[in-house]
């Protein structure tokens, strides 16, 4: 194919797809404020004996207490919207206090491995997998956390081919979310059950986690005068990498887990004239993960033989919320 039949099948098929647009839409750029809440807890055991024969577990629950910065903009013409955020901590910012616990195991000890499931449909609304244990070490430390977040959404408005964002109805949702943290743990105060021990043992750990969502819904927005509200629901599914770091064993745990929860928000825009809206939406996020990991490193004997024994099972818990608060600009 020479040159001039390239170019022609090129402007063919351009035309075709341009032919399809609908000139009219509207953008949107603006700057938004997060304040997040709720925790992550990083969970393991087993109610059979580990190496040191111990029927026990770890539970470390990092606090998600903290705000975040970032842009919106968004596209919609003929009845589709498109979404991308940005968000992010900045750099490490202070969190409330996070804890590291380890604990016994006994015969009324339970495992709610599974939070969520659409069929049967079951929710247990709790981040904690492990109930009727007991502790025999608690690490209480201050911690720090940087958290990087971009997003891009999706709706289509089947009843409606506007452009205008203001106008509402009902819609399909769809979500692509990455996330990525690190969190730090140090100032621990530190209690051994035995031999007794109580007091401060510097740094604890560190612990990072890159997170893919993906997700689909639908949801229903209403206009009144000025105000507009809207409700949407994503399900979601997700997929996990982390590294967990224990700086007085010098252990590392590394793994990836996949897991399944929901994405729903609720919240309203108030359009100041025809070029600028203030918008406030409260948003929870449940995400409840089945992983697998395994050790590196270690300075005890148990330690560096744990390495060489497979993967151990463990569970990530996520469950938050937060306020955003965003000021937009329109483009028409």
């Amino acid at each position: 194919m020479n040159l001039f039949n390239k170019n022609f099948v090129t402007f063919f098929f351009l035309h075709i797809f341009l032919s399809f647009i609908p000139i009219r839409s509207e953008s949107y750029l603006g700057l938004s404020s997060i304040r997040n809440g709720g925790e992550h807890i990083f969970e393991t055991g087993n109610k059979f004996p580990n190496l040191s024969g111990i029927r026990g577990g770890s539970r470390i629950t990092y606090n998600r207490n903290y705000n975040l910065y970032g842009i919106n903009g968004g596209w919609k013409q003929n009845g589709y919207l498109l979404n991308f955020q940005i968000h992010g901590t900045g750099w490490y910012r202070r969190t409330s206090n996070s804890r590291d616990e380890d604990f016994y195991l006994g015969s009324i000890s339970t495992e709610k491995g599974t939070k969520f499931s659409l069929n049967p449909l079951f929710l247990n609304d709790s981040a904690h997998t492990f109930s009727g244990s007991q502790n025999f070490a608690d690490g209480h430390a201050k911690s720090v956390v940087n958290d990087q977040r971009f997003s891009v959404s999706g709706r289509y408005y089947p009843y409606s081919n506007s452009s205008s964002f203001s106008d509402g109805g009902f819609f399909f949702n769809s979500l692509f979310r990455y996330t990525y943290f690190k969190y730090y743990l140090y100032d621990v105060i530190q209690f051994i059950q035995r031999p007794f021990f109580i007091g401060p043992i510097g740094q604890g750990l560190s612990y990072s986690l890159s997170q893919s969502l993906l997700g689909g819904g639908g949801g229903y927005r209403h206009k009144f005068n000025n105000l507009s509200l809207e409700a949407e629901l994503f399900l979601t599914l997700g997929f996990s990498k982390f590294r967990d770091f224990h700086v007085q064993r010098a252990l590392n745990f590394i793994g990836n887990g996949i897991g399944s929860g929901f994405v729903f928000r609720l919240g309203g825009s108030y359009s100041l004239g025809d070029d600028y809206s203030l918008n406030l939406f409260y948003e929870g996020n449940r995400m409840y993960s089945h992983s697998n990991f395994t050790t590196r490193g270690g300075l005890s004997a148990d330690d560096v033989i744990s390495g060489q024994l497979g993967k151990y099972k463990n569970y990530l818990s996520t469950k938050e919320a937060n306020m955003e608060f965003s000021v937009m600009k329109l483009f028409k």
